[in-house]
């Protein structure tokens, strides 16, 4: 069974690395280090870091970096409460805790567990080109697996690959793409979507950053799953208070807009994000 559950992930692996090799070989000079009008020389990012709110932006963690991710997500919608619960605070929670390591400047390797379902997400992220003055969007790419551990739960090895897209329009406002793909969610099988994201700046630093799944138009129980985020960067911290539909935060239970979780459209549960990077 152990043997089973690991394959998906070290197929997903094994064909990132290949896609690793082939891209870098593939990538003009002038992309990998120069254009032809001088030094490279990218934007300037805005601290949106590894993930926006849920789903993956195109910035790996960095070179010799370490990134340590919290997730807490309350079970009850704000409007299912009252006072005697603090609309939803007294609720239980989905928690999350993960881990970031930048290989080098381009590639990095996570680890991700939700206590929902017991779902580990393991993942690695290549940045083929950051935008520039000649190059007008960041791409990378993502592959890895959900693994699920719970007793019971049908499929509980769930590969995927994710295009990441992001374009700074001015600083402090982006627009992403991710199309993606994986394997298995909750209720479908050969799940692709493109999950969207914006990002805009309020003053002393702050961003706001939306982002949204589209429902799946095959399945009557799939919802638009939708996440709202204020953000500050603050030293080596990224701190986001979150708004949202769906509890889901790995790929396998977000995709489909099926999470296992239940949600519907009009939910809107609170929660946050906590981030940590460490130099090495």
């Amino acid at each position: 069974m152990e043997l089973r559950i690991m394959a998906p992930a070290l197929r997903v692996l094994t064909v990132l690395f290949v896609l690793v090799v082939l891209s870098w070989t593939a990538l003009p000079a002038a992309a990998q280090e120069d254009l032809p009008s001088g030094p490279y020389d990218p934007i300037r990012r805005d601290s949106l870091g590894t993930r926006l709110v849920n789903g993956a932006t195109p910035y790996p963690v960095g070179a010799r970096k370490l990134e340590v991710l919290f997730t807490h997500r309350f079970q009850e919608a704000v409007q299912k409460g009252d006072s005697h619960d603090l609309w939803g605070l007294d609720s239980g929670s989905d928690v999350g805790i993960g881990i970031g390591v930048g290989l080098t400047r381009k590639l990095d390797l996570s680890l991700y567990r939700a206590s929902f379902q017991e779902d580990f997400e393991i993942a690695s992220k290549f940045l083929i080109f950051e935008q520039a003055p000649r190059l007008p969007v960041t791409i990378s790419l993502r592959a890895g697996a959900d693994l699920l551990r719970r007793p019971g739960v049908q499929d509980p090895g769930r590969p995927f690959f994710q295009l990441l897209l992001a374009r700074q329009i001015v600083p402090g406002v982006n627009l992403l793409l991710s199309p993606s793909w994986v394997r298995d969610t909750p209720q479908l099988r050969n799940t692709f979507n493109v999950p969207v994201g914006l990002t805009f700046p309020l003053p002393h630093d702050y961003l706001v950053e939306v982002e949204a799944v589209p429902r799946n138009h095959s399945l009557d129980a799939s919802r638009t799953a939708w996440h709202a985020a204020l953000s500050k960067q603050v030293g080596g911290h990224i701190f986001k208070i979150v708004f949202g539909n769906s509890r889901a935060t790995t790929v396998d239970q977000m995709l489909g807009g099926d999470s296992a979780a239940d949600f519907e459209t009009r939910d809107v549960r609170l929660g946050f994000n906590l981030v940590r990077y460490f130099g090495f």
